[in-house]
């Protein structure tokens, strides 16, 4: 799987300093947690998603989540679950004749419901569980933290040498996370399970919808999760907790639930701003945009291979080669490593290249 791949190689060599480089669900632990990107929900029930992912109907994607909790009624559970199994089966099918090559299967998540779901589907799936990259905990607390990844340890300890590792992605967005009185206490308790299971956490998400909820919001489409006060205060702490370089985890960005575009960019640049990396969206169209936004700027891989090379002890500060900053080597050094490593992924931007240059390649609508 690459970034752009729908791009022409002459597109590609016009927009790009550096281009993405590949990856599949053996890469690095390290290398996954920074490509999920712009990850697709799409509800298990949907009776196509083997076919669009085989056929490449859904152009530029490259991860997705499939859910089993909220996008599921009650009464619908059985029937989504028989339906991810068939689906997962189509696509084993899919790759064995040829169709699909491993190389475009994108990166795929199963959002469960419970515990007990969680290990009723990796016996089901059987084989097939090896076309995932992992499983996303809803509503992640530590009362129910340490069962989840309990079944995951279970399941790679046991996995056969040539099966990929199966990696849990918590979602934070429960009542004791977000209220005043509880939130430090829960969240130090589920760092405290996630440090104990660190190797199988690839990156931490926010569920703002749920947050929202809680508090009878709901923010509108040309606004950005940022604009509600309870949400950015509960986000801000988040960060505080996981966030931090000894820390070392990854931290995706709440869901976008509308169809519109413009609070869209404005919140995935806010979300880079405060160190996320990832995006849920709900719908294809917005899978470009975030992307796009990820690539990496001429001026800001400049900057980091700089305090990189000079990562010597010579020197404390240096002129940009841009001339419109100074670079601090040790303050700005993690956040250059971060930089490097996005460049791998998402590549690099020429010098007169901006994301606006990639949004408008190839800007075909789904249907």
């Amino acid at each position: 799987m690459r970034y752009f791949n729908y791009l022409t190689a002459d597109e590609e060599k016009a927009l790009f300093y550096l281009p993405p480089t590949s990856f599949h669900n053996h890469s690095r632990k390290e290398i996954l947690a920074y490509s999920i990107g712009a990850a697709l929900y799409m509800p298990a029930t949907r009776p196509t998603f083997a076919e669009d992912i085989a056929f490449g109907k859904i152009e530029g994607l490259v991860s997705v989540i499939i859910d089993l909790e909220d996008a599921v009624g009650e009464n619908e559970v059985h029937a989504a679950e028989e339906s991810l199994v068939n689906q997962m089966n189509k696509l084993a099918t899919f790759m064995e004749v040829g169709i699909l090559h491993t190389d475009n299967l994108p990166l795929l998540f199963v959002r469960v419901r419970s515990v007990n779901q969680l290990n009723y589907l990796i016996e089901r799936l059987e084989e097939n569980v090896a076309l995932l990259t992992g499983f996303v905990f809803p509503k992640f607390t530590g009362d129910n933290g340490a069962a989840y990844f309990e079944i995951l340890e279970n399941y790679n300890d046991e996995r056969p040498s040539s099966a990929p590792m199966l990696y849990g992605l918590p979602i934070l967005e429960s009542g004791p996370v977000i209220y005043k009185e509880s939130r430090t206490y829960t969240l130090q308790t589920i760092k405290e399970i996630l440090e104990q299971y660190k190797n199988l956490v690839l990156n931490v998400r926010i569920g703002a919808t749920d947050f929202s909820s809680l508090f009878g919001l709901r923010r509108s489409p040309d606004m950005t999760i940022y604009d509600i006060t309870p949400i950015r205060d509960c986000v801000a702490d988040i960060i505080n907790i996981f966030g931090r370089v000894d820390a070392s985890y990854v931290i995706s960005g709440p869901v976008w639930e509308y169809f519109p575009q413009k609070g869209l960019v404005r919140e995935v640049i806010m979300d880079k701003e405060n160190g996320m990396i990832g995006k849920t969206i709900i719908h294809p169209t917005h899978i470009k945009p975030v992307q796009s936004l990820y690539a990496v700027t001429h001026e800001e891989y400049t900057d980091a291979t700089s305090i990189i090379t000079n990562n010597n002890g010579d020197h404390g500060v240096i002129k940009s080669a841009y001339a419109n900053k100074m670079n601090e080597i040790k303050p700005h050094l993690s956040w250059a490593r971060r930089i490097l490593l996005r460049s791998q992924i998402y590549g690099v931007l020429h010098e007169q290249q901006q994301y606006d240059g990639l949004l408008l390649k190839h800007n075909r609508a789904y249907v």
